[in-house]
């Protein structure tokens, strides 16, 4: 265990993660536990560097042409009409495989799509009349709201319109139907697939358009809504032949922001609300191993086969997980500030090491430690792998002639494609040494081929990790930020006095569709407006989906306002 807190395994003080579990997530998932670490015969006397706070209030900006921010979030006929929209997308299961065709071999297995469509054109008629509609690929979706001054840069919102399976041995397990889009009044929760991931923001995204539409609203800016339909599987089809069409059209920084789904907002404190938005994403490598070896009968087998092979190395890899790495510039410290600085009953040992990391080698290892004791938040300050596919023999009598397996990395933000792949390979090295393999890396021979056989290893689909987003001296992130505190201070929240609501950044294990629109924005932000419940994680991908109606409302505030306030001040 990384860092050096005294006595971590003793029960009474061990439950770092167990007092609150707060969710941010994105395409994907976070989940980062806090701690009630107390003992009273214990004195702790660490200092707390003085420093100024890094998760302080800033300054919320409202727009001055906001006809319908008070109906969206007050008006109970405006709410009824969302909810019935916002249900009926629910209804319709546009599931995506891992595998699909292409759309042009096979219209038909996207039916449910086309039938998603004609609910959009039904139910969206002045975001059909006043914005033009290209189809990509037959089924992805880019909407284009011209503004009227063409020399600026259009602002763009994502979302896909695919949801994950349901596992139909599951559905006697739901509350309601996976895809009713039931509304439970006394909860405020409408259930079914794609209720978080993530139709709560396309429908927020047509609506927050349709009603400036409405209002009478004409942008300066452009706005472009690009709506993918396999993120679940990579956006392979879609996202990257999008960002094709768009980078002709747009080119290099051509547009003004990228707002995709990712960070929410997390209740930290009975009061106090910390907004997330996602500035940066982990990369991404799958490393293929394939042991090829000799076949022959099971009776007279060497000592290891190349199923024996795979697993020593296998084991290897598990032994030996990626060095922790923390630096200040990680957006997920920026969430953690907010813990040390508005958690209250944080200890003050653990609130000095999370302030002084930059600055103290042990408060960053005790700050790394703390972290590290939770399976889904430690993934965040390293690469993390796992093997997740194995294939090896054909027979019980039949030695195994060739065992591949595949390891799945998403990178660390301060590491790279080349340095995961060249860690797997030294490993994949020492095991072939010891037991006299040759290796082979992306068909260049490394070792030369032994009578025993060799050991061939391929990186795929590597994906470098995500440029930051700018957020300091950004006058872009100050907007977004700005926009995100008026919609909860002075929104959402606005009949709680005691309410506190801070902005800042994070970061998930995970990829958005945004990995393909790198070229096209430095400022691409994550972020859903919406209040993550305390099962969020859990759900999403899962069991009895669900979101809240209020923050369905809020989502659609928040787009509202966002578009405005970047045509009055952007």
């Amino acid at each position: 265990m990384p860092g050096d807190y005294k006595n971590v395994e003793d029960p009474k003080r061990a439950g770092f993660f167990e007092s609150y579990r707060s969710i941010l997530l994105t395409a994907g998932a976070f989940l980062l536990a806090g701690a009630a670490w107390h003992s009273s015969k214990q004195v702790l006397t660490t200092e707390i560097i003085a420093v100024p706070s890094r998760c302080g209030k800033i300054d919320a900006i409202s727009p001055s042409f906001d006809k319908s921010i008070d109906t969206i979030f007050n008006d109970a006929a405006f709410r009824e009409e969302s909810l019935a929209k916002f249900s009926e997308s629910l209804r319709i299961p546009t599931e995506i495989q891992d595998v699909n065709p292409i759309p042009a071999d096979d219209l038909d297995y996207y039916k449910e799509f086309f039938k998603f469509h004609e609910y959009l054109e039904r139910t969206f008629p002045l975001v059909h009349k006043h914005l033009k509609l290209e189809k990509v690929n037959d089924l992805g979706l880019l909407y284009t709201w011209e503004g009227k001054n063409s020399n600026l840069k259009p602002m763009m919102f994502t979302a896909h319109q695919d949801v994950a399976p349901v596992n139909n041995d599951t559905i006697g397990r739901w509350k309601y139907p996976p895809y009713s889009g039931y509304y439970d009044n006394e909860t405020d929760f409408v259930w079914g697939r794609g209720a978080c991931d993530c139709k709560n923001l396309l429908i927020a995204e047509l609506e927050a358009v349709e009603q400036l539409i409405k209002d009478g609203f004409e942008p300066e800016r452009g706005v472009l809504i690009a709506l993918g339909f396999d993120e679940e599987s990579s956006g392979i089809l879609v996202a990257n032949t999008l960002s094709d069409f768009l980078y002709e059209r747009y080119g290099d920084e051509g547009i003004y922001s990228i707002v995709d789904e990712g960070g929410v907002v997390v209740k930290l404190d009975e009061n106090v609300y910390v907004a997330a938005p996602i500035t940066a994403e982990k990369g991404y490598v799958d490393t293929k191993v394939t042991v090829h070896g000799h076949g022959g009968h099971s009776s007279v087998p060497p000592d290891h086969t190349t199923i024996g092979i795979a697993a020593e190395l296998i084991s290897l890899m598990e032994s030996q997980p990626f060095d922790y790495s923390f630096t200040p510039e990680n957006p997920i410290y920026g969430f953690l500030t907010c813990v040390a600085e508005h958690k209250s009953g944080l200890p003050a040992e653990l609130k000095s090491a999370i302030l002084d990391a930059p600055y103290d080698e042990k408060s960053k290892q005790k700050l790394i430690a703390f972290v590290s004791r939770d399976r889904m938040a430690r993934e965040l300050l390293r690469t993390s792998q796992a093997v997740d596919i194995i294939n090896g023999g054909i027979k019980a009598n039949a030695l195994p002639e060739v065992t591949s397996f595949l390891v799945n990395h998403r990178i660390d933000i301060n590491s790279s494609v080349k340095e995961v792949v060249e860690r797997d390979l030294s490993l994949v090295k020492a095991i072939a040494k010891k037991f006299g393999y040759g290796v082979t890396f992306d068909g260049k021979e490394i070792i030369a081929a032994t009578a025993n056989g060799y050991i061939e290893v391929e990186a795929e689909k590597g994906l470098e990790p995500a440029p930051q987003s700018p957020t300091v001296d950004s006058a872009e992130w100050d907007l977004f930020a700005g926009t995100i505190q008026n919609v909860f201070q002075n929104g959402l929240f606005k009949d709680n006095e005691e309410a506190e609501v801070y902005v800042t950044t994070s970061l998930v294990t995970g990829n958005t569709d945004t990995k393909y629109y790198w070229a096209l924005s430095k400022n691409i932000y994550r972020f859903m407006a919406l209040v993550g419940a305390k099962d969020l994680l859990t759900t999403i991908h899962s069991v009895n989906e669900h979101i809240a109606m209020s923050s369905h409302l809020s989502t659609i505030a928040f787009i509202y306002e966002y578009i405005v306030n970047v045509n009055e001040r952007g």
